[in-house]
């Protein structure tokens, strides 16, 4: 089922990643530069729960605290199972302020809904995700078959 755009912008501005945990700043991203391959980068919080973890295919770590990364996936956690999954072919993260932006294309989903759009910005310690254009918002389940003849 497809929404018009006046709710699809409500419905992304309601669920603007309700499953998002404060990031607590625990942990550690690279500090050195050079180039990841295939790597896992866990947050936890102060009590160690995991609350994301960012993995990606490849990361050009520049000296100025910005990591190239080539297909990221984040997941997040509530009660230590994955909550929302966010995928992207290309983003350029923060590492000291955790916020990823990009304009490429961008896949989030969890149980009940999956949004794609174009570019995007992800502010991890405040919550925060905004996707910048073309907004999509599927609700698979009972409504697209009851849509259905």
């Amino acid at each position: 089922m497809r929404l018009p755009e006046s709710r699809i912008a409500a419905a992304a501005a309601a669920l603007l990643f309700a499953g998002f945990v404060q990031a607590g700043g625990e942990g550690r991203m690279p500090s050195a530069t050079g180039t990841l391959t295939r790597f896992t980068i866990p947050e936890r919080n102060r009590e160690g729960k995991l609350i994301w973890q960012m993995t990606g295919e490849k990361a050009q770590i520049r000296p100025d605290n910005q990591m190239e990364i080539e297909h990221l996936a984040v997941n997040t956690f509530k009660e230590a199972k994955v909550d929302w999954t966010l995928e992207t072919p290309a983003c350029i993260m923060n590492r000291e302020t955790r916020e990823a932006v990009s304009e490429a294309d961008v896949k989030i989903t969890n149980q009940q809904i999956i949004i794609t759009g174009v570019g995007f910005h992800w502010i991890a310690n405040e919550s925060r995700f905004v996707v910048r254009s073309r907004v999509e918002v599927l609700i698979p389940g009972s409504l697209v078959k009851e849509q259905i003849p």
